[in-house]
């Protein structure tokens, strides 16, 4: 056999000896760790391959299903992958788009990374390493993998052959290791390439091979899909046999000369094949390989085989896999560095935004560019000199968790800064006497009667240094009404409340049998159908207040007190549409520390969701410096420029 591509092929058996000798404890307990978590493998061109037998090892090992995606794919996602285990397949681990992944994996703080590669030094390896990843190195007999890296796909497959048997329950150790090895010297001897030689002779560039696999030997299919593709040996389509069925079948009956199938089958699939062929043209040529059980060993040797398949069918077109013609800019194609641009121009605050735009889908925003919208929000609030500012309290001052103690000495420190510097400082709060009482405890009693209290979502407003337990507001006759039509429908509860009349009902979510099916349960209650209350949502609880209540209320009311050219900065952590902190916050001055809505021209966060709560308003507050005798600027640069998110 001659040619770049058979020259790879002969070494082949001594990169998997050398794989099989690995020490694959490292993997195995990496592998067994996450057997329960959902997992992505992460892999383009040579490398999906290596993914798609990752994926098949966890699923015969743990029936666990992973999800396999291009670089692309996973830069672009926008589900949250605290619980994810990445897995990055990489032949050299440089290449500018497993760079961007790693970077996206990191950025969105992925439970673990994981990155296999025979390159170590690769900067993705590198960057893996840095962020508490985990490379797995593994090594192969021939340092110049080729064209197709046909090495490191076979180094990668055989090390997570021997570490998935480690962790299978009943490892079969050394027989395993001697029969995959066997069985690569037996695909790859003369006598085997000779004869699928002689299976592809008819093959010519201008025909379509249409690949018909049973599932569970994806890798196998993929590898022959891609390598036909990246060669360009001839045109080829890659389902299963009944997908096929649905319609593809035309084509080989308008070309069925021009046509070849190639069937992948197994025990599982070997009716579904027959039956199907049997209605085929006796004219279309088929060739037909059996994996056996399509298990971890089966597709490993079936990768072998399938090389030999790419071997045999570029030598009936005269093309060399491993150097065939690529044209002058394949290596500026190949190297471009777009992918890695773009995830950069994701970093979290507009990762967290684009999230929930497409959540919100809404039509304003569909042509919305996020990178120029954060600019815009960015150098308005660099330019607003602000003389009040309006906070939330729950999930804002404090966490929705600890929401029953106190704010922090180091946030009423910086309130207490802003108020000796003369800004009007309001809390906006879905609560009622409660907030004020906390308050009370921490908030010098000199700066009482300065700070305003927008109680119960903006509905009652009084000074800090006023007991609204003592002081209560007057009952709203529509929340009156609810508060019947509540009591009349205790179904919707597990744990009911006798409600006091007021001027804003407020339910804890644990209380209610189905909260996501809590507002449109309500839908029907009179005051809410006929508009004149509404329902807000914070974290943990609900709120009905009278439509006509808002916490710009408490933007109002120091607003009344600024002098001209002030701006009134908003802080909240319930920023999307249905969110109690929408209204502030849904300005140009408003900053979320938590959710973000979905609109063009609503709120966004500073940090994403890398920094939320009292600790992100923290870092704001501090950023807050003197401008003037009684206004104060944002030092936007230190909470943008700089900052490493990876």
């Amino acid at each position: 056999m001659t040619g770049r591509f058979s020259e790879k092929l002969d070494r082949l058996a001594e990169t998997a000896a050398l794989a099989a000798a690995r020490d694959a404890r490292i993997m195995a307990k990496a592998l067994d760790e996450g057997r329960t978590r959902p997992t992505i493998a992460i892999g383009s061109g040579g490398s999906a391959i290596a993914a798609d037998y990752f994926a098949r090892c966890r699923e015969t090992l743990f029936s666990a299903r992973t999800f396999v995606e291009t670089p692309m794919q996973f830069v672009l996602g926008a589900s949250s992958l605290a619980e994810y285990d990445i897995w990055l397949f990489s032949a050299s681990s440089d290449n500018a788009d497993v760079i961007a992944a790693v970077e996206t994996a990191i950025k969105r703080r992925a439970r673990s990374i994981h990155l296999i590669t025979r390159n170590p030094e690769g900067l993705a390896a590198l960057k893996a390493t840095a962020a508490g990843g985990l490379v797995h190195a593994v090594p192969v007999a021939d340092l110049k993998d080729g064209y197709l890296a046909t090495h490191s796909l076979v180094a990668t497959t055989s090390a997570l052959l021997i570490a998935s048997d480690l962790v299978s329950g009943a490892p079969v150790g050394a027989e395993l290791v001697g029969k995959y090895l066997t069985g690569v010297a037996e695909g790859l001897s003369r006598s085997a390439r000779e004869n699928t030689r002689d299976r592809f002779r008819s093959l010519e560039s201008g025909h379509t091979l249409l690949i018909l696999a049973d599932p569970q030997v994806r890798p196998v299919a993929t590898l022959i899909d891609t390598s036909l593709w990246e060669s360009g040996i001839c045109p080829v389509q890659t389902t299963d046999f009944r997908n096929f069925a649905h319609g593809r079948h035309a084509w080989i009956h308008q070309r069925t000369p021009s046509s070849m199938v190639l069937a992948l089958t197994g025990e599982d699939s070997r009716g579904v094949w027959r039956s199907l062929k049997d209605n085929l043209p006796d004219a279309l040529r088929s060739v037909e390989v059996d994996l056996g059980r399509c298990g971890r060993l089966a597709n490993a040797l079936g990768l072998i085989d399938a090389l030999v398949l790419v071997e045999a069918m570029g030598a009936a077109v005269g093309t060399d896999p491993g150097r065939p013609p690529i044209g002058a800019n394949a290596k500026d194609i190949y190297e471009n560095p777009a992918l890695l641009s773009l995830s950069a121009d994701l970093p979290p605050p507009i990762e967290h935004k684009r999230a929930a735009v497409l959540r919100q889908d809404d039509p304003l925003s569909q042509h919305l560019l996020l990178v120029e919208a954060r600019k815009n929000w960015l150098n308005g609030l660099a330019e607003a000199v602000f003389g009040g500012i309006v906070l939330d309290y729950d999930g804002t001052i404090v966490r929705t968790a600890d929401r029953f103690s106190p704010p922090g000495d180091d946030l009423i420190i910086e309130i207490e800064r802003l108020l000796s510097h003369g800004m009007k400082v309001a809390i906006a709060t879905g609560r009622g006497s409660s907030a004020g009482k906390d308050l009370r405890k921490v908030v010098k009693p000199g700066f009482h009667a300065d700070v305003t209290i927008a109680y119960y979502n903006g509905g009652y407003i009084r000074t800090l240094d006023i007991d609204t337990k003592i002081e209560r507001p007057s009952a709203d006759a529509s929340i009156e009404e609810a508060i019947a039509w509540l009591s009349a429908n205790k179904r919707l509860f597990v744990t009911w409340s006798v409600f006091e009349p007021g001027v804003q009902i407020t339910i804890q979510q644990d209380d209610l049998a189905n909260p996501e099916t809590f507002a449109v349960d309500v839908s029907t209650c009179p005051p809410i159908a006929d508009g004149r209350v509404r329902l807000t949502r914070s974290a943990h609880s609900f709120d009905l207040i009278p439509s006509t209540t808002t916490k710009l209320a408490a933007v109002r009311a120091i607003t009344e007190e600024l002098d001209e050219g002030f701006s009134v900065l908003c802080v909240g952590d319930s920023g999307s549409r249905s969110g109690n902190d929408y209204a502030i916050l849904a300005t140009p001055h408003g900053i979320s520390v938590g959710d973000v809505c979905g609109l063009a021209n609503g709120c966004w966060s500073f940090f994403g969701d890398h920094l939320l709560g009292p600790d992100a308003l923290l870092e704001l507050l501090r950023a807050l410096k003197p401008f003037g005798s009684k206004g104060m600027k944002i030092d936007v640069a230190s909470l943008t420029f700089g900052r490493n998110w990876t």
